[in-house]
């Protein structure tokens, strides 16, 4: 029994040009029935690339031991699972930023660290520069 929250969907790269959706489809539902085939062709200097969903997260995974490293039209493709921009994003809900600006050019990044510690932890400072002429000067500074 699958289940929804298990991947179901190939990222299928380094095709040839001539490479269509229903090639794809044809290969893929060889292995298991496919839901669905996206191709993505935009980029004029990268290959294409294209997305196999399938029925069946069996199916998919066989369908990725199978055709990975294989040739389609004289290119070996490669076959991996497919991941979502979301499905990488930090959580950053109790995450917040300071901005601090106008900073003295003697304060370090060690003093702004020990003035905002008391308040909770702090991932990163950073210290941005300003180049007010010659030599560069600590301007502004962001508390992470």
């Amino acid at each position: 029994m699958d289940d929804e929250s298990y991947p179901r969907t190939l990222y299928v790269g380094n095709l040839s040009r001539d490479v269509t959706e229903i090639l794809i489809l044809q290969l893929f539902t060889q292995i298991g029935p496919c839901k669905s085939c996206k191709m993505i062709t935009e980029h004029t200097s990268n290959d294409p690339y294209c997305f196999v969903e399938f029925y069946e997260r069996r199916d998919a995974a066989a369908a990725l031991a199978a055709m990975n490293g294989r040739k389609i039209l004289g290119k070996e493709v490669k076959v991996n699972w497919a991941t979502t921009p979301s499905s990488q994003k930090k959580d950053t809900s109790n995450h917040y930023h300071v901005f601090v600006g106008d900073l003295n050019p003697e304060i370090t990044t060690d003093d702004v660290r020990a003035a905002f510690s008391p308040f909770g932890a702090i991932s990163c400072p950073k210290s941005k520069r300003h180049n007010g002429g010659k030599e560069l000067t600590r301007k502004n500074t962001e508390i992470c």
